[in-house]
């Protein structure tokens, strides 16, 4: 083997400091070259906040993309109902506002809820925390008083998914609620997944003026073995006595 200098093999092709060339390690060069490009576009970024008219067009997104965001937080969106589980009440099609919730839910409250799907679900509050909900015979009951739900179209009737079955019984824990679609027939709510958590609940969608809401009638559950649901008296004005 031939040697141009002393410890240095001819043709070799190693560079040396001696021939002018910079010994930098191919690993690095690429992070070397990144602290620039930083400058760079820091630069860039200086030099168009320093022009007026591009400040202000920065300054006006920002102020639309926090608008937005709050205003979804703490004023509410808008929604669009697909399917027929709340018909005829909201047909598909129909714009909802969604609410953010302060203040307690109430029986008859129409709510939008993860139910573990893409979209929310739109349903209607019907048992609280704490009660016993029971279907029986097409009917609701709430803690064996029978509810009547004015909102409904004459003749609905309340069946569980299972249709074999005469009736249900769900005992609702602190923070659970049974909500219900208002087209019962077609609709999969509580009955099917049963009671959802208060944090599955994320808006409220505000009731008309002249919405009804539910009530108590005079009638409670058969006792066990019996099959007729029995008739209560009625309080002293005869008034309903909601739930």
């Amino acid at each position: 083997m031939k040697y141009d200098e002393p410890g240095r093999p001819q043709g070799s092709g190693i560079a040396t400091a001696e021939d002018g060339v910079s010994l930098v390690p191919l690993g690095l060069s690429r992070f070397r070259t990144q602290p620039s490009i930083m400058r760079q576009i820091c630069r860039l970024i200086q030099k168009l906040w320093n022009n007026l008219p591009c400040r202000m067009v920065s300054a006006s997104a920002l102020a639309v993309v926090v608008g937005v965001g709050a205003g979804r937080v703490f004023i509410g969106s808008v929604y669009v109902v697909e399917g027929t589980s709340m018909a005829p009440t909201y047909t598909p099609g129909t714009h909802l506002y969604g609410a953010p919730i302060s203040t307690p839910l109430e029986r008859g409250d129409v709510v939008l809820l993860d139910d573990g799907k893409e979209d929310y679900a739109v349903k209607r509050v019907i048992g609280l925390p704490g009660e016993t909900v029971q279907l029986w015979r097409g009917r609701v009951f709430i803690n064996k008083q029978m509810l009547v739900e004015p909102y409904l179209p004459k003749h609905t009737y309340t069946y569980p998914m299972e249709q074999e079955r005469r009736g249900a019984t769900f005992i609702l824990g602190e923070g659970e609620y049974f909500v219900l679609g208002d087209n019962r027939p077609y609709s999969a709510d509580s009955r099917a997944y049963g009671p959802v958590e208060r944090k599955q609940i994320k808006r409220r969608v505000p009731l008309p003026d002249e919405f009804i809401c539910a009530y108590s009638a005079p009638y409670t559950l058969p006792d066990y073995g019996k099959v007729l649901i029995r008739h209560t008296a009625t309080n002293a004005a005869g008034a309903k006595a909601p739930l």
